[in-house]
C-alpha cells in the first residue's frame, strides 16, 4: 500500500506539473493540498477494500488446502523461475506511462507543448514585463544623480567590453577612440570626471562624430551607463597604464 501511495502521489504532482505548466509553487496553494490529502484518502479507502477483499476470498478457501506452485524452467541453465502475476499496481502504472507518452507524443508535434522555441520567446516575453516592471520602481541614473560607486566596477567592465572595446581598446588605451586613462578630452562640458563621461556616453560627442548618443537613443540604459561610468572613472583615477595608450586627444583638463 505505501508503494500504491507513494507511486499515486507522484503522479498527480507530474500531472500538475507538466499538463497544467505549473511551477513548485502550486504545492504550497491550500487546494492543491485538499487535492492530495482527498486522493490520498480515496487510495487508501480503495486498498483497505481490497485487503478486504482478498481476505474474504482467502477465508472462503479450505484452510489447509494445498497449491501448486507455478515455475518456468529456463533448461539450459538449470534456473527455475516463479511464475508468479504482475502486481495490479505495476500493470496500472504501465498502462498510465503508455497513455502519458501518448499525450506527451501528440502534444510535441501537433502543439506548442515542450517546444523549446515556444517556451524561448514566451519566457523572454515574461523577461521584457519583467524588466519593465523593474525599471518602473527602480529609476535609471541620470546626469543629476549619477557617483561613482566601487560596487558597479566589475558590472561596468563587462559593459566596456561589450560595447566600448572595439573603438577604446579593451585596456581603455584608445583605438578609433580617445585614451580614455589620460587626461585630455575632447569633450569637457561638466565639472566632475565622472559626470563628464556619463554625459559622453549619454549625448554621444558633437567634436567626434564615432561617439554616438548611446544613452539618448535608448541603446544603454542610465543605469547601465552609470556602471559604465564608474568603471572609466575607475581606470582613469587609478592610473591604469595601457600597453600602446594612444596619442593624446583634446585639451589637458584635470577633472575631479
Amino acid at each position: 500500500m505505501l508503494r500504491k501511495l507513494f507511486f499515486s502521489l507522484i503522479i498527480i504532482i507530474f500531472i500538475f506539473y507538466v499538463f497544467l505548466e505549473c511551477d513548485f509553487d502550486y504545492l504550497k496553494h491550500p487546494l492543491s493540498r485538499w487535492i492530495y490529502i482527498i486522493s490520498l484518502l480515496l487510495i487508501i479507502i480503495s486498498s483497505f477494500l481490497e485487503e478486504i477483499l482478498r481476505f474474504k476470498n482467502q477465508l472462503s478457501k479450505k484452510k489447509f488446502q494445498s497449491y501448486e506452485i507455478k515455475t518456468i524452467n529456463h533448461g539450459f541453465d538449470g534456473i527455475l523461475e516463479l511464475d508468479n502475476k504482475i502486481p495490479k499496481w505495476w500493470q496500472q502504472l504501465f498502462y498510465i506511462t503508455i497513455v502519458i507518452s501518448i499525450i506527451y507524443f501528440c502534444s510535441f508535434f501537433f502543439t506548442n507543448f515542450a517546444n523549446p522555441q515556444f517556451e524561448y520567446k514566451r519566457a523572454y516575453k515574461n523577461q521584457l514585463k519583467k524588466i519593465k516592471e523593474f525599471e518602473k520602481k527602480q529609476p535609471q541614473a541620470s546626469i543629476e544623480t549619477v557617483k561613482f560607486d566601487k560596487k558597479f566596477i566589475n558590472d561596468g567592465k563587462k559593459l566596456f567590453n561589450e560595447n566600448c572595446a572595439t573603438c577604446h581598446n579593451i585596456d581603455g588605451g584608445g583605438n578609433i577612440g580617445p585614451n580614455l586613462t589620460d587626461d585630455y578630452w575632447i569633450n569637457h562640458k561638466e565639472k566632475t570626471l565622472i559626470k563628464n563621461v556619463f554625459s559622453i556616453i549619454w549625448n554621444g560627442s558633437k567634436n567626434n562624430k564615432v561617439m554616438r548618443a548611446f544613452g539618448a537613443s535608448g541603446e544603454i540604459k542610465g543605469n547601465d551607463i552609470k556602471k559604465l561610468s564608474s568603471y572609466i572613472y575607475f581606470i582613469n583615477k587609478n592610473n591604469n597604464k595601457p600597453k600602446n595608450p594612444k596619442f593624446p586627444e583634446g585639451d589637458k583638463i584635470i577633472l575631479e
